[in-house]
Parts: C-alpha cells; sequence; structure tokens
C-alpha cells in the first residue's frame, strides 16, 4: 500500500513539474504564433512564468517588432495576468485582469514623393484586412489596464527624434467572442488616437526644418532630364 501512495504521489509530482516547465514553454511558443499571425508582425516574449494553481501568470520582455521598418514598434517590460489556468487548454481562455507595465511605443514614420508612410497605420490598415478572419481560440478579457506608456516619434532619414508620455488607459471586457468588444478594434482606435497625439506634439515646422534642400533640388533635376531624354 505504502508502495501504491509513493507511486502515485511521485507520478503527481512529475505531472507538476512537466506542466511547469514544459507547459510553459509550450504556451509562450503558442502565444507568439497565434499573436505574430494575428497582427502579421513577429511578437517575441523572452520569459514566461504560469503559477497553475494560483491562475497567474508573469510576462517579461514582450515585444511587437515592425514590418517594414527596423526594430520593435511596441515593447512592454512586464505584463501580469489572472486567469482560469485550465482554460488556458481549451478553446475559451478565460481573463480575468491583465496589467501591462510600462510600455515603450515608437512611432517610425519616412516622408517619401510627397507620402508620409508609417509604421502604426500600416499596422492598422493590416488590423482590417484580417478583420474578417475567424479564430478557434476565443478569449475574453474582463480588466486590462495599461500604466507607464512613452511614446517616441523617431524618423532615422529626417532626423527627428521626440520623446513623451501618454495617459494611463483602461479597458474592459475585451476579447473575440460574442459578448466582447474586437481586441482590434480597440488596437485600430488605440493606433488613431495615437496618430492624433503625435499630429499636436509634433508639428510640420518639424518635420520641415530636417528637409535637406539642395537633395530635393538635385532630385527635380534628375526627374526634368529623364522627362527631356
Amino acid at each position: 500500500m505504502k508502495k501504491f501512495i509513493l507511486i502515485i504521489i511521485t507520478l503527481i509530482f512529475s505531472f507538476y513539474v512537466l506542466v511547469e516547465f514544459i507547459g510553459d514553454r509550450l504556451v509562450k511558443n503558442v502565444l507568439e504564433d497565434n499573436i505574430s499571425s494575428s497582427l502579421d508582425r513577429k511578437v517575441l516574449i523572452k520569459k514566461l512564468n504560469i503559477d497553475y494553481l494560483s491562475g497567474k501568470a508573469n510576462l517579461e520582455e514582450i515585444e511587437l517588432m515592425n514590418k517594414n521598418f527596423e526594430g520593435y514598434m511596441i515593447k512592454i517590460e512586464n505584463i501580469k495576468v489572472a486567469l482560469d489556468t485550465f482554460s488556458i487548454f481549451t478553446n475559451d481562455i478565460i481573463i480575468n485582469n491583465v496589467l501591462l507595465n510600462n510600455i515603450k511605443v515608437n512611432y517610425y514614420f519616412n516622408f517619401k514623393e510627397q507620402k508620409i508612410s508609417d509604421n502604426l497605420r500600416s499596422l492598422e490598415k493590416d488590423l482590417r484586412k484580417k478583420s474578417s478572419s475567424k479564430s478557434n481560440k476565443f478569449f475574453n478579457i474582463q480588466n486590462l489596464s495599461a500604466k507607464n506608456i512613452s511614446l517616441s516619434v523617431l524618423s532615422p532619414e529626417l532626423d527627428i527624434e521626440k520623446s513623451f508620455k501618454l495617459n494611463d488607459m483602461n479597458f474592459k471586457n475585451i476579447g473575440n467572442t460574442n459578448q466582447s468588444k474586437n481586441y482590434k478594434d480597440v488596437l485600430k482606435k488605440f493606433f488613431v488616437d495615437t496618430v492624433e497625439k503625435i499630429k499636436e506634439k509634433v508639428s510640420i515646422e518639424d518635420i520641415l526644418n530636417n528637409f535637406d534642400v539642395d537633395q530635393i533640388e538635385n532630385k527635380v533635376k534628375d526627374k526634368l532630364k529623364k522627362l527631356i531624354n
């Protein structure tokens, strides 16, 4: 009988160790793949720890990489999650609370041929294209808070670099279920609001003051030569 009990305890302990160490790695890989697919951008998670007994998870250094620009668009130093742990392995993930802390947003833009291209609106367009796609995984976040947000406006070609703080944010009942506010719509609104905030902070004079007049003049001359020839 004692031997049987010892075997049972050993099996339970082995299962717990398996879930703790292999389960975290498995969930981390699934999260990276699913979010990358949803946003059409590579997502990297440096570290993920899940306490399966308490239903709490901790993520460190999450990066959403740029698609047409170098570096990352968004970097989150730390995410704390309270959830129904075993719902992770089902098609309906129940998340009670999410806290995003120390968030860095990089707004990259270029000005070429009288057009501005940037990384935020590029993502917003991709989200619009993917809005009709359906997932086999559903989730609902009852409460999401984002704190300590900094925004950097960057244009290496124009030698522009400005940084400022954004207000803390809070969202209720977001996800991809029928009862949730669509998380993609929430993201799109965030990007639109961020672009408006950038327009307030970065004036047209900041852009014009960084133009190389000689370079523009040479481009015009080159176009004229091509037309004549």
